[in-house]
């Protein structure tokens, strides 16, 4: 019963792995995820957002919207040298985008 009322709430907390957000975010901190932000408008450049990777959707990013390209968004970690990114991979289609990241603990 939890986890059927769990799927059907718009959050959703993950664990960072990896330097590519560092400063901003680093290795084992938590997220705390709002998956219906973007139900009613797009991401914007700015936006902290959790993703699937383009290459291989099982796997999650965390990176910042850099632009938008319509329904398509150029994606960067605020550790360049660390980060496999939009540079690598391309723009990414608005349905990998999870939600955006409310809060970091």
């Amino acid at each position: 019963m939890l986890r059927r009322l769990r799927a059907l709430l718009p959050f959703d907390r993950f664990i960072v792995e990896g330097e590519s957000m560092t400063p901003s975010v680093s290795p084992g901190e938590r997220v705390f995820v709002n998956r219906a932000a973007y139900w009613f408008g797009p991401p914007k450049a700015g936006d902290l957002v959790v993703l699937r990777d383009p290459r291989k959707p099982e796997r999650l990013l965390i990176k910042r919207i850099d632009e938008a390209h319509g329904n398509s968004f150029e994606v960067a970690g605020d550790n360049v040298d660390a980060s496999t990114d939009s540079r690598t991979f391309g723009p990414v289609p608005a349905d990998l985008i999870l939600g955006k990241v409310w809060f970091r603990y």
